[in-house]
């Protein structure tokens, strides 16, 4: 008798605890979201340089000098040169096609090109102008082929994008604590420990692409900082959803 008793005492114990597990917790969920206007603080300059001769020794002769010469370009504008990134560089035979005799096309050997095109990163924005001005005065398009991409192109970002998104974040999750808590306090209750956070919607910086000025123009203009085509402003989003026990 006293055994069957513990057993019924062990069985109604165990149950009241899986009850109290089994049992739906009071939870809040909302979402919280950051709005925020960013001007980019740091340019790019992409430059295009190629050289194209009938000797492949001549071509990349050419194409080195040019690039030793913007190299000493960028170092006297005081960058330093691990800020300039090589994103491609080729060596290819160029052909044309032209009628023959017969009126076929034929195949035409006219050179070799050698290119490379480099990503110059510009943090301080006030020498962008004046960079921008001893590039295209510099004569890199002298035996270069300009069909295949302009001289230079611009285009503006952010030095530090995981900082504006860490701060947008944080700043998302105190936007959900503060409508968690007002909902809380409405329905009588208060907030207790977070049990998830789920992101949503990240900071997106899109690179900010710009038309640099034609080469007329920035020879007429008065000052090198009058020749940095204007960055303007985004707008980014972030959004985080918050579920919170209540008490």
């Amino acid at each position: 008798m006293k055994k069957l008793l513990l057993l019924a005492v062990a069985s109604f114990c165990f149950t009241t605890a899986q009850a109290a597990e089994l049992a739906p917790i009071r939870s809040i969920t909302v979402n919280g979201q950051a709005q925020r206007k960013v001007v980019p603080n740091e340019a790019h300059i992409t430059v295009n340089l190629n050289a194209q001769d009938k000797a492949m020794a001549t071509a990349r002769n050419a194409h080195n000098a040019k690039l030793e010469k913007l190299m000493g370009i960028v170092k006297k504008a005081g960058i330093d040169e691990k800020k300039v990134r090589t994103q491609s560089s080729s060596v290819q035979p160029i052909y044309t096609y032209r009628n023959d005799a017969k009126g076929g096309n034929q195949r035409v050997f006219e050179g070799y090109r050698v290119q490379t095109n480099l990503d110059i990163t510009v943090g301080d924005t006030s020498k962008l102008g004046g960079l921008m001005d001893s590039i295209t005065n510099a004569g890199f398009e002298n035996n270069a082929n300009t069909e295949w991409g302009n001289l230079i192109n611009v285009y503006y970002t952010l030095s530090d994008p995981d900082a504006l998104r860490d701060d947008m974040l944080a700043q998302a999750i105190e936007n959900a604590k503060a409508k968690a808590e007002r909902m809380a306090k409405a329905s009588g209750a208060s907030l207790g420990d977070v049990y998830q956070i789920n992101e949503g919607g990240t900071p997106q910086f899109q690179p900010v692409m710009v038309a640099a000025a034609p080469r007329a123009m920035m020879m007429k203009a008065e000052a090198a900082s009058d020749m940095a085509p204007p960055a303007g402003e985004q707008e980014v989003q972030s959004s985080v959803t918050v579920t919170y026990e209540l008490k």
